[in-house]
């Protein structure tokens, strides 16, 4: 890896390294006073997946900044996961109708197109329900094939986590799997449930991955790419 330009900053407040990313894309490496600051470039290594992340978060967020109404909502959602491509209306709604309606191909979005914030906000409504309806039967069809049985399964709306799993096998998934080839969504689902046998990335943990995944290193990787396929409009932390 070729490391990226940054900044280091010695804080009396700081206890361990921390990795800040400013706005414009500019990395600075705050330390403690003293810390040897000849470890930072392996530091770095190890963080190169945050680091790629984060940049692109901000990269998106730069671009969303910039970008008109017309380019913040989408007139149609391709979800790649589930196979199913919708055209998108928007129609004026009142304050007792803000809200969705999908039929067929169709997605009608009640909310005036002026106020993109409350559109986005709506879709991304919408995408959790979705994401419940299709994600979370095909996380159990996993959990069957596989044999490695979870408590409970939710959606959120996660800023850089495709899923987690807690100690007592509950499992979080990000709507935002929707818009994942399908290979990569199943591939999310089996790296969860495979926490609920080893809650860590140990050797052990990687090697039951590589039994139900045995191509697991080339979909890892890109997944960490996969931020690619979700809309601007669909994140989160925006609007």
């Amino acid at each position: 890896m070729v490391l990226p330009n940054y900044t280091v900053r010695e804080s009396d407040r700081a206890k361990h390294v921390n990795l800040k990313i400013s706005r414009l894309g500019k990395l600075e490496v705050i330390v403690p006073r003293g810390f040897d600051q000849r470890r930072i470039p392996g530091i770095l290594q190890r963080k190169q997946d945050w680091i790629h992340k984060a940049t692109q978060r901000i990269e998106q967020q730069r671009s969303l900044a910039s970008a008109t109404p017309a380019e913040i909502l989408p007139k149609q959602i391709s979800l790649l996961a589930i196979s199913e491509t919708l055209r998108v209306a928007y129609c004026n709604g009142s304050r007792l109708r803000v809200s969705t309606f999908e039929k067929g191909n169709n997605l009608t979005v009640w909310a005036n197109e002026g106020q993109p914030e409350i559109c986005q906000e709506i879709l991304r409504r919408w995408l959790g329900r979705k994401a419940e309806e299709h994600l979370i039967p095909w996380l159990r069809s996993v959990s069957g094939e596989i044999d490695l049985p979870f408590t409970s399964a939710s959606v959120r709306g996660q800023k850089t986590l495709w899923g987690s799993c807690s100690r007592r096998k509950t499992i979080s998934l990000n709507y935002k799997l929707l818009f994942l080839p399908d290979p990569l969504v199943r591939y999310v689902f089996v790296h969860e449930l495979c926490h609920t046998v080893h809650l860590n990335h140990s050797k052990d943990f990687w090697y039951l991955v590589g039994e139900y995944e045995p191509d697991y290193k080339n979909l890892d990787k890109e997944l960490n790419h996969a931020q690619r396929y979700v809309p601007l409009w669909a994140e989160p932390w925006q609007g």
